[in-house]
């Protein structure tokens, strides 16, 4: 139960973190398409929200600042991966010591260790390519 519980979490991931960076004119158009839906709907405490937001876009936003937070959002994904596969080769390392013992349960444990790490990495290296496609269209 724990072992699906994680791989439903580790594989969700990347849908959670889905929010990509984005331009400027591209926030001012989803800012503004959700305008129109909550006018459409009525809903005026949304559209004064909506409205906040699209004065800050206007104010703060530039797009050399979205590409350097692009840039710099890569460069953590990229540790996020390096520590992903260190801990894959370590817990690779604990498996084959249990092997080496000859303990079936703890043959198992690493096992399912490894799996996890198994996950974990692929789960860094689709945030990094997310991450490296923000980039390139913001440069």
């Amino acid at each position: 139960m724990k072992k699906t519980f994680l791989t439903i979490l580790l594989l969700s991931s990347p849908a959670i973190t889905l929010a990509a960076i984005q331009s400027c004119s591209e926030q001012l158009a989803d800012i503004s398409a959700k305008s129109e839906m909550a006018r459409n709907s009525g809903n005026s405490a949304e559209v004064s929200r909506l409205e906040i937001a699209r004065n800050k876009v206007q104010t703060y936003c530039s797009d050399g600042r979205q590409a350097r937070q692009a840039t710099h959002n890569v460069s953590k994904k990229e540790l996020k991966v390096k520590k992903a596969e260190l801990g894959l080769q370590q817990a690779q390392q604990e498996l084959a010591e249990a092997k080496e013992e000859g303990r079936l349960d703890r043959i198992s444990q690493k096992t399912h260790k490894v799996e996890e790490k198994k996950l974990k990495l692929e789960s860094a290296k689709i945030d990094l390519k997310e991450a490296q496609d923000d980039a390139e269209r913001l440069n």
